[in-house]
């Protein structure tokens, strides 16, 4: 079942990054206890592999008429043409995700094989680079007009500004990760809300020393409560039915898109703290089973053979909300929605700046 013929594209606000995608998709691609201990050697392990330099080596790479590096570091093997400041923290940045990536919802193995990351000095390149890996299958990622490319285990990005590359990285090494060990695919609207949860860091000034946070994502969040103010938000059946491209599609922008990312994050913050913590357990399991190929065995398990075969012809179906999180998406919609007006209410948003839960106490 491990067949990941498909890519992601990355939605952001704001001056850096105003997507517009025609023909874009956005299709996807243990059991652990609840604790900080994970978390907590995310943070620890990140700081470590700062202090000393990841870079394995270092060999010069063309593309084209672009001089640019090669940087081989335990994971990754990184083509690059950006500025020379943007790569003196890429390496260590992707250690540290990976790192994050493994350790956030659960304990996960690291990928076999180092895993290839292009990143472009400007969208020029990074379209001919596309073209290149993907030939005759590149022509609906050409209609990403500010984002990346993951299929197949390999990313391809550009330079979209100091931050923006890191969070842009972040977002698609968890595309990268999970498509280079995943047995199965998650549902859509898990595996970008969990690509979403990833983006969140800050870093120290003058160090490349990183540390993950997940809700330090105020891009997310503005857009969450400006959603919440309109009274635009969707239900969560609308979320995990929907896509950003089909999003889009049905509204000509991109703004549509940017609530459903912005919910999609909320609704993995949502399902790992909401309802005192009785979902928590359901998003690690579900995470870990995708890790091992077991979410169709667990659905025919709980909900018959009928219930596996729709799962895998149609993966949004609500047959894996119900098996993992054991009630109907209608009857927990109330729930989410109201931890959504928890999350964007009044003084909020300094605690999210923090990278602070919003709804713990002072």
């Amino acid at each position: 079942m491990k067949d990941y013929s498909c890519h992601h594209s990355w939605l952001r606000t704001g001056g850096a990054l105003t997507p517009v995608l025609a023909a874009a998709l956005f299709l996807t691609a243990c059991d652990t206890t609840p604790s900080q201990n994970g978390f907590e050697l995310a943070q620890a392990s990140a700081t470590s592999a700062a202090k000393a330099s990841v870079v394995l080596a270092r060999d010069s790479w063309e593309f084209g008429s672009a001089k640019g590096e090669a940087l081989t570091t335990k994971s990754f093997r990184i083509y690059t043409t950006a500025n020379s400041g943007l790569n003196s923290r890429l390496p260590a940045f992707l250690e540290a995700s990976l790192i994050h990536n493994r350790t956030a919802l659960g304990d996960l193995p690291a990928p076999v094989d180092r895993m290839e990351t292009f990143v472009l000095a400007n969208r020029s390149e990074w379209s001919r680079c596309v073209q290149m890996i993907w030939a005759e299958k590149a022509e609906p990622y050409l209609n990403i007009q500010r984002g990346a490319v993951t299929a197949g285990g390999k990313s391809v990005l550009y330079d979209i500004g100091p931050r923006d590359t890191l969070v842009l990285a972040a977002h698609e090494g968890w595309h990268q990760f999970a498509q280079s060990t995943f047995k199965e695919q998650l549902p859509t609207w898990l595996d970008e809300g969990i690509a979403v949860y990833m983006e969140g860091f800050r870093s120290e000034a003058g160090t490349d020393r990183f540390v993950f946070l997940p809700w330090a994502n105020t891009e997310r969040f503005d857009r969450l409560r400006e959603a919440h103010a309109a009274g635009a938000l969707m239900s969560l059946r609308e979320v995990m039915s929907s896509t950003p491209t089909r999003q889009i599609s049905s509204s000509g922008n991109g703004g549509d898109a940017l609530t459903w990312y912005a919910q999609a994050w909320a609704l993995v913050h949502w399902l790992n703290e909401g309802n005192n913590g009785s979902m928590h357990a359901g998003l690690h399991q579900i995470v870990a089973d995708a890790s091992n190929g077991m979410i169709l065995k667990r659905v025919e398990d709980k909900l018959g053979p009928k219930a596996a075969v729709f799962v895998r012809q149609k993966r949004p179906g609500p047959e894996i909300w119900q098996t993992y999180f054991g009630t109907d998406t209608d009857a927990a919609n109330d729930s989410y929605q109201d931890f959504i007006s928890r999350v964007v209410q009044t003084g909020s948003r300094d605690r999210v700046i923090a990278g602070r839960s919003p709804l713990e106490s002072n």
